[in-house]
């Protein structure tokens, strides 16, 4: 049946039937066509008769369906109700537009009714409006100082007691606001007094917030304790209020460490608010304070302070980031999880600009599954370049190669925007290269400080505690001791800290297997016997190989040989050319390209080494001439480091030959004698190291080129051997037992 068959009713379907039967038979319509035509004309009239308020509505059926044209429908686009039998619109909005005396109420008039019955709902109403007026006046560009002072000294004496109840108000916040601008201070002392027992309540109000803040920007730093005291034990509270969680990350940034600490204490329970401990610095040490019995509810407690705020969103704190990534440390890997469960993709790009934010974005990335992962890398398109910038939020962007499996998802969301940017860009900036030399060669120390190495967590010691907690509870052991295996803590150590996960029986098990998403066939999946804990199936050499598959080692490979003696002066790009050249750890990088490329990249930084000395190069930028690459500091620095850590039999052959072996007296009498010096002792073959130690020893006093070299080299030697002599030293006193 079609459309208009179903909706049309049966005369409108008779009146159609009789309409084709006079088109298609004429004669033998007879009069139907007139009776149908009179039919349609007197339809027409009875739906044009029914009018509202003397005005017509019509009606009117095309192709079939029907479709309406209103001739004037005003009164219903308003959402004005029909009118009874007994009155019309017209009387009714007469009668609502008329006052006593029948006349209708002007715009001012309507107005001062409106306020007067606002004034008798809002107590505090008429003195808003009086000071707002006073405020108009003075906030103007021609006021004069002296009169902006009087405007100000009335404010103030008026809004005298009930600075709290005004600052609730829109209009009555900026009032009082403008009174800690233009006041005196003793005004100012005045207003602070009467708010700062309020702050509480202040703080969650939508426009008393603003003059909270104004109170912690001009509140001195030996002040702070005195408004903290004021919101003791309301911290966590705030922290889960939309406009409250703004102050207490305000009230943050300007306190003192013990203030901070304090803050941070009121998520461990109330004993640590009222109390506290002088020597406690983190939640493990707190729980190490507290009996084994009562380890269990601290953490708990700090559970539940949480959950509510990674659930709104609310982590833009950094009392947040701070108390996560200490309950993140403590907790086992199903804790981890659950964390990473109640917070959006989004939440955590709000999170990663702090050490402890990034570290607990880390974790919770570690211990996610695959579609959690992926979705942070969607809320990160766009801003991979922005994000690799930052001192912290670049560290979440390195691990993200370390726990997703979907390399083609890196590939597309993460490699092609650093690539887009430039790979000689990124690689000459002091955070965004951590993110190539992680893929190179992951937790090198020699580029991760420590304070940033803290904040990636090693695969491999994930990997292990999540495999041990599932086995332990396929075997049905509870969830605090497979957290306690899974730490490898046992119940008789002194600092075991009853480290807890949450309740996961067997039957909330198998429904989350059951609640996996399918679309995610390509990802990685939950192991089969519990929850997902993280654990990836792909070793990190085979995802870093399948990640320079994908484009990138080429692109690196493409950027190093187009800019070789740009990345050599670099401090910071020579790191990325080196590691490059090197192959990356474990030779994944070499493996990768091969060796055909590999020997080309070398080729390309011999010959710009010397084309640097043959002739003089100039910066684009500035105009001037380029200091050659043997008497530059960092790149004499890195070609000595690539002649004695370059493993591949063609890079020292083809440096010696391209770059040394005709020049080689400029550089053992200038800056680069280190580098020739490192060549002397590189390991190469043996027809390279005869043609080496022969034109080096015509050069060099007594014309022995390893006696020559050594000279570069004893210091660290002597150093080395000093500490193996400490160490061994150290090794046999432990050994002996003490007199006492």
């Amino acid at each position: 049946m079609t459309r208009a068959d179903a909706k049309a009713g049966s005369g409108a379907k008779t009146r159609r039937a009789q309409k084709r039967k006079s088109k298609f038979n004429p004669d033998s319509s007879g009069g139907g066509g007139g009776d149908d035509s009179a039919t349609k004309t007197s339809d027409s009239k009875a739906r044009k008769s029914k009018t509202f308020d003397g005005k017509s509505e019509g009606r009117k059926l095309s192709g079939g369906s029907k479709s309406f044209t209103k001739g004037d429908s005003k009164g219903r686009d308003r959402g004005e109700k029909r009118p009874s039998s007994g009155e019309s619109v017209e009387a009714k909005s007469k009668k609502a537009k008329s006052s006593n005396d029948g006349k209708p109420l002007s715009r001012k008039e309507q107005k001062a009714k409106a306020d007067e019955i606002k004034a008798l709902r809002k107590p505090n109403f008429a003195l808003v409006q009086e000071l707002a007026q006073i405020w108009e006046r003075m906030r103007g560009k021609k006021v004069s100082k002296t009169d902006r002072s009087t405007l100000c000294d009335e404010i103030f004496k008026k809004s005298k007691g009930k600075v709290p109840e005004l600052a609730n108000n829109h209009k009555g916040s900026r009032v009082v606001q403008a009174v800690l601008k233009y006041g005196t201070p003793e005004q100012c002392e005045s207003v602070m007094a009467e708010v700062t027992p309020e702050i509480s309540l202040l703080s969650k109000s939508l426009y008393g917030n603003f003059l909270v803040r104004k109170l912690i920007d001009s509140t001195d730093k030996k002040d702070v304790p005195k408004l903290l005291a004021n919101l003791k034990g309301q911290i966590p509270r705030l922290a889960r209020h939309p406009v409250g969680s703004q102050i207490v990350e305000a009230l943050y940034h300007v306190a003192s460490g013990k203030d901070k600490k304090s803050m941070t204490f009121e998520f461990y329970g109330p004993e640590f608010v009222h109390f506290g401990v002088a020597e406690v610095g983190s939640l493990r040490e707190a729980l190490l304070t507290k009996p084994v019995a009562q380890r269990q509810s601290t953490l708990r407690h700090v559970n539940t302070s949480m959950i509510p705020v990674l659930e709104k969103g609310l982590v833009s704190s950094s009392v947040i980031h701070r108390v996560l990534s200490e309950y993140l440390s403590v907790g086992g890997p199903s804790t981890k999880a659950e964390a990473a469960g109640s917070i959006a993709a989004a939440g955590l790009l709000r999170m990663m600009h702090t050490k402890e934010g990034s570290h607990a974005v880390n974790m919770m990335l570690a211990h996610s599954g695959a579609k959690q992962r992926k979705g942070v890398v969607k809320a990160l398109k766009g801003q991979i370049w922005r994000v690799a910038q930052d001192d912290f939020a670049h560290l979440v962007i390195a691990h993200l190669f370390d726990c997703v499996d979907d390399t083609q998802l890196l590939t597309k969301g993460v490699v092609s925007e650093l690539k887009q940017e430039g790979i000689e860009e990124v690689a000459s900036h002091k955070n965004a290269r951590r993110v190539l030399l992680h893929i190179l060669n992951p937790r090198s120390t020699r580029y991760f400080p420590p304070h940033l190495l803290e904040c990636l967590p090693d695969p491999e010691q994930i990997r292990a505690d999540a495999e041990e907690t599932l086995a332990v509870m396929k075997k049905g052991g509870d969830a605090e001791k497979a957290a306690k295996k899974a730490v490898g803590k046992d119940d008789s150590d002194d600092d075991d800290i009853g480290i807890i996960d949450d309740e996961l029986g067997e039957d909330e098990m198998d429904e989350d297997e059951d609640n996996e998403d399918e679309d995610d066939g390509d990802l990685e999946e939950a192991p089969a016997d519990g929850p997902e804990f993280g654990i990836a199936k792909k070793p990190a050499s085979t995802r870093r190989a399948e990640i320079f598959h994908q484009g990138l080692g080429d692109a690196l490979i493409a950027a190093c040989n187009a800019n070789a003696a740009a990345m050599l002066r670099n401090n910071l790009a020579s790191d990325v050319l080196f590691e490059v050249a090197a192959g990356g750890c474990d030779g994944v990088f070499h493996e990768a390209m091969g060796d055909e490329k590999m020997t080309a990249l070398y080729k390309a930084i011999s010959s710009a080494v010397a084309l640097s000395m043959s002739s003089k190069e100039i910066d684009d930028e500035t105009g001037e001439a380029l200091e050659s690459l043997h008497t530059n500091f960092f790149s004499t620095r890195t070609l000595r480091r690539m002649a004695l850590e370059i493993k591949h039999p063609a890079f020292v052959p083809q440096f010696w030959n391209t770059a040394l072996k005709g020049s080689l007296k400029t550089w053992i009498d200038g800056h680069g004698s280190k580098v020739i010096a490192a060549i002397v002792r590189a390991d190469t073959d043996s027809k390279t190291r005869k043609a080496i130690h022969a034109a080096v020893g015509k050069l060099v006093d007594g014309g022995d080129a390893d006696a020559w070299a050594e000279g570069f080299f004893h210091v660290k030697d002597a150093t080395d051997a000093k500490k193996s002599k400490v160490k061994d030293a150290k090794r046999k006193s432990s050994s002996k037992p003490s007199k006492k």
